[in-house]
């Protein structure tokens, strides 16, 4: 008797249990006899199938019906005719840069550039002067072509000789003081400043615009006064006590208000170059659009 198909003998009267490692060594012996056959048998049929692959691509390519130009390699340009590189290759695009965009002091600097109506209306628009949440209510306005009529005669005549050409003014009231903002036009920036060295000391001061809602204030002395230049405009102030009373010391509201009133001119000029810088500046976008035709 065996145990196992084709394994080794095992003999009565001897142990009951197989010999489990002759056992695991015949077993082995036939598997790799079995993997053997496989391999000789997959080489066998690739070789046979390569062998036809090649018959088939020789008869092919002797096949003398089939014209040359009906591969694709014949539809392949010569090397000679294909486009050498150039410096040129890299795309191309229309120029797009714009121009420099002209400055808000350009404006306030160049009469030539500085057309915006000199108004009070549009100057001192707005009912009110707001600073620092100090705010004073819009009493009165005036424009003044002979801009020695608005001011004292010492600074009237200094603002004479440098040309000066528009006064506007304007009067604010609040927290019981008074205060009047005066701005003057020139044809120049270097006339602008002439002026304003001319302007300092004793003598050399705005008028006070009074009459309707603004308060007659400043007519006994004691006001505060205060004078500056940027670009071809300088700028005044004189402050108050609404009753007309003399303001005297130091920190007082009139003072505050003359202060108030001096960056509210500046403000406003600014205010008028930026205008105009973004108009012109809108201006020179729309124009390249139109020429690009978008």
């Amino acid at each position: 008797m065996s145990y196992g198909q084709g394994g080794p003998a095992w003999v009565p009267g001897g142990s009951n249990t197989p010999d489990w490692d002759a056992l695991a060594a015949d077993a082995e012996r036939r598997r790799g006899r079995r993997r053997l056959v496989l391999i000789g048998g997959s080489a066998f049929a690739a070789v046979a199938i390569g062998t036809l692959v090649a018959l088939a691509i020789v008869n092919q390519s002797g096949d003398d019906d089939t014209d040359a130009s009906d591969s694709p390699s014949a539809t392949l340009p010569d090397p000679s005719d294909l486009p050498s590189g150039s410096d040129d290759s890299e795309p191309t695009f229309q120029e797009t840069t714009l121009p420099p965009l002209p400055e808000p002091r350009e404006f306030i600097s160049d009469a030539d550039k500085d057309l915006a109506p000199f108004e009070p209306d549009t100057f001192y628009a707005g009912d009110s002067m707001e600073i620092d949440g100090r705010t004073y209510t819009r009493a009165a306005t005036e424009a003044a072509t002979d801009c020695a009529g608005a001011t004292s005669p010492d600074l009237g005549t200094a603002l004479a000789e440098h040309g000066c050409t528009t006064l506007l003014r304007a009067t604010y009231t609040g927290d019981g003081v008074a205060v009047t903002v005066g701005v003057a036009q020139f044809a120049s920036e270097e006339n602008a400043l002439a002026a304003r060295e001319e302007a300092g000391g004793a003598g050399k001061y705005l008028l006070a615009l009074t009459g309707g809602d603004a308060p007659s204030f400043c007519q006994r002395g004691g006001c505060r006064t205060t004078s500056n230049q940027v670009g071809r405009y300088t700028y005044f102030t004189i402050a108050g006590n609404s009753d007309g009373t003399p303001d005297s010391g130091d920190g007082t509201p009139a003072q505050q208000a003359a202060r108030d009133g001096n960056d509210h001119a500046f403000a406003s000029i600014i205010q008028r170059g930026e205008a105009q810088a973004s108009a012109s500046a809108s201006a020179i976008v729309e124009e390249r659009r139109r020429s690009q035709g978008g």
